[in-house]
């Protein structure tokens, strides 16, 4: 009985810190919008991964991140399109990816006034620079990378 009592209580602590340390890489997040979809579908709960570096991340990785890297707004789940540097016309290196006609005159974040992330909702017609949502994501806004 006693032994029977030790493992069980083994096996219960070790449950719990493999949780801790699983907490510890991973965050659920709610997705308030149908922004993603149909990636991902409006008031989804996802699995976001801690990122390691700005040199992991590929284009086309679903990233979580604070727009504008104001920490108080809400976190935004967007698509990152591609890697700008400060100056960079984006809107002319994405031709043909943009809506149509779009000049970097008309896009409020062109040029791109940092270095930084394009981004983009899968089902939104413009990206997230061109609208004013965010500057080009700078990695330390990111706070994750969609799990699937």
């Amino acid at each position: 009985m006693k032994r029977e009592l030790l493992i069980a209580g083994g096996g219960f602590v070790l449950i719990c810190g493999l949780l801790y340390g699983l907490s510890l890489v991973v965050a659920i997040h709610h997705v308030p919008t149908g922004s993603m979809e149909p990636t991902i579908e409006r008031d989804s709960r996802i699995v976001v991964s801690e990122w390691g570096s700005h040199e992991d991340l590929e284009s086309g990785e679903i990233i979580v991140f604070h727009a504008d890297g104001n920490e108080s707004d809400r976190l935004v789940v967007h698509r990152a399109v591609a890697y700008v540097t400060e100056g960079d016309d984006w809107v002319a290196a994405l031709e043909g990816n943009t809506t149509d006609s779009l000049t970097c005159a008309e896009a409020v974040h062109c040029p791109a006034p940092n270095e930084g992330y394009i981004t983009k909702g899968d089902s939104n017609p413009s990206y997230d620079q061109e609208t004013g949502l965010s500057r080009p994501v700078e990695p330390q806004w990111i706070t994750g990378t969609y799990w699937r």
